[in-house]
């Protein structure tokens, strides 16, 4: 089996009160693929402030009785100058070109810090696969919901969308076709009793906020992209945003071309396998974490 080399970039808060779980649902789900070799996780704001994500990600890999794969704190707000996330970035990818997937859901602050560092970072990546920016507003429920990847640092995010080099955004529409609701909790049975509350929580905070019975599973799609592309049309797309649209994380988009493409799904085909493919590396990270 060939082991795909990957970093991982987010803003992680899972299992603090009230706050989104599904980055943390997304590291657990790489520890369970065979297929994938994680070399490091490297932490941005976003979903909360720099700190508490730096230190629910590392308290999460103890956890699950991973202290030994790195964990790189990183930008604490927009335009930050480089950090030890960016340099580890920059030097990971320099030392394995053409071999690194960097998987990046949260703002992209961290991957233009590591730009800076080295101007070959981009070039020096495999592909950047990443989830963030919304077509038009968007509305769950009863509640408007703000976009809060690309928003967050816009300067950043135009950065990574026109570098030339293979970009795949999951954007914000496309996630609502991935949810996560109380049934698919009752099938969760390979989750240990912490992890299950801690999604019951969040499950039931997200439903009694928005007025849905289910939460959305947002960085998980480019996660199983990483492994499954199949699952998705291949969808080249132009993006005409600038800065200024970017400050509401909306894309604006035209006709790919030679110059200006990257692949946004518009789908996922096989919406069944996909929460298979899921289920199968939880349960696997949980077999391998407390053995």
């Amino acid at each position: 089996m060939t082991r795909r080399l990957l970093i991982y970039d987010c803003d992680n808060t899972m299992g603090l009160r009230r706050q989104e779980i599904d980055d943390g649902l997304t590291l657990l789900y790489l520890l369970g693929r065979p297929d994938i070799e994680l070399l490091g996780v490297t932490t941005t704001f976003g979903n909360g402030p720099i700190d508490a994500v730096y230190n629910q990600t590392t308290q999460l890999l103890r956890e699950r009785q991973r202290p030994d794969l790195p964990v790189y704190k990183g930008a604490g707000q927009r335009n930050q100058p480089p950090t030890a996330a960016a340099a580890f970035l920059a030097e990971t990818a320099a030392a394995h070109p053409g071999q690194i997937t960097l998987l990046a859901t949260g703002p992209l602050g961290n991957l233009r810090a590591a730009a800076l560092l080295d101007p070959n970072f981009f070039a020096n990546l495999r592909q950047i696969v990443c989830m963030g920016g919304y077509l038009h507003p968007l509305r769950i429920g009863w509640r408007s919901m703000p976009e809060l990847n690309l928003a967050a640092d816009p300067e950043a995010s135009l950065a990574v969308l026109r570098a030339p080099y293979p970009v795949t955004l999951m954007h914000a529409h496309v996630c609502l076709q991935a949810t996560f609701g109380w049934g698919d909790l009752l099938r969760a049975g390979y989750w240990d009793r912490a992890t299950r509350r801690i999604v019951r929580n969040w499950l039931l905070a997200f439903s009694l906020y928005h007025g849905v019975p289910v939460f959305y599973l947002w960085d998980l799609l480019p996660a199983v992209y990483v492994s499954h592309p199949e699952l998705f049309d291949h969808n080249p797309t132009g993006i005409r945003s600038t800065a200024a649209y970017l400050e509401s994380g909306t894309l604006i988009t035209t006709v790919a071309s030679a110059q200006s493409s990257i692949n946004m799904p518009s789908r996922i085909r096989d919406r069944r396998r996909f929460k298979q493919t899921l289920a199968a590396a939880w349960e696997r990270e949980r077999s391998i974490s407390f053995t």
